[in-house]
């Protein structure tokens, strides 16, 4: 169990509590860093209310950003099938705080939770990481003719996308839980190896990389993760993601 909300916290989330309620949702979790108790000083609350409602809001409430999101039952367990989703919501409805449960559906859900397994979800998981990696080719392509023709901007923007991006469909490969994105990150880093490790510390510019070579680190992820994920290919997907690996690997040692 997370230590006790502090005071200013638990005020802001019983408010807010109170007002969906009064709105008509069934149930009310507490998530994120707050439910964790690893929150510091500048922690959003994030709240899901069960029922219909706006997808997501903010409010400023006692000097808190609290965020919450309506979701129906039907959509949390969606999102425990989904691979893309699967890895921060199943961790996220693990450590749930419950604050309200008129009908028991925030309590199965955290129970669903508990009991779900990545082998649930296998054959969504191989086709979706073999869907993106077939289409970041196109950003590889893209990326190595920006850097090409000197098109920084575009170079920068597409560097973030596979620098960013990546580490989502290694963590889906190596079945990663992660409570925040920060987490992710690292835990990609230690099951990848040093390899990846150096490749994305210079793709997210941590030691004051010049944009080329930042830019060819994120190629280099892209060249490391392809021949792990070969087994989720099929022949097409083997033809496209290995054209753009032995590009991105050209371009990654052609300086």
């Amino acid at each position: 169990m997370p230590p006790p909300l502090p005071p200013r916290v638990a005020a802001a989330v019983a408010a807010t509590v109170a007002d969906l309620v009064a709105d008509g949702t069934s149930g009310v979790v507490l998530l994120g860093s707050q439910s964790r108790g690893d929150a510091h000083e500048h922690s959003d609350v994030d709240l899901v209310a069960l029922g219909n409602g706006p997808e997501y809001i903010h409010r400023q409430l006692g000097g808190l950003l609290m965020s919450v999101s309506w979701r129906t039952a039907d959509a949390v367990r969606a999102s425990f099938a989904d691979p893309k989703l699967a890895g921060s919501t199943v961790p996220g409805w693990r450590a749930a705080v419950i604050l309200h449960d008129a009908e028991g559906a925030a309590n199965e859900l955290s129970a669903e939770a508990g009991a779900w397994r990545w082998s649930d979800i296998e054959g969504p998981r191989r086709a979706w990481i073999a869907g993106q990696m077939t289409g970041r080719a196109e950003v590889v392509q893209r990326l190595v003719g920006s850097l090409a023709a000197g098109r920084r901007t575009t170079a920068a923007v597409t560097r973030n996308r596979l620098a960013t991006r990546l580490p989502f469909v290694a963590a889906v490969h190596h079945r990663i839980l992660y409570a925040s994105e920060h987490q992710l990150f690292e835990l990609v880093a230690d099951a990848m190896g040093p390899a990846w490790r150096r490749s994305q510390d210079s793709a997210l510019g941590l030691r004051g990389e010049q944009l080329a070579d930042s830019c060819r680190a994120a190629l280099g992820l892209y060249a490391q993760l392809a021949p792990v994920v070969e087994p989720y290919l099929n022949p097409d997907q083997q033809a496209v993601v290995r054209s753009a690996a032995e590009l991105a690997w050209a371009a990654q040692h052609a300086a």
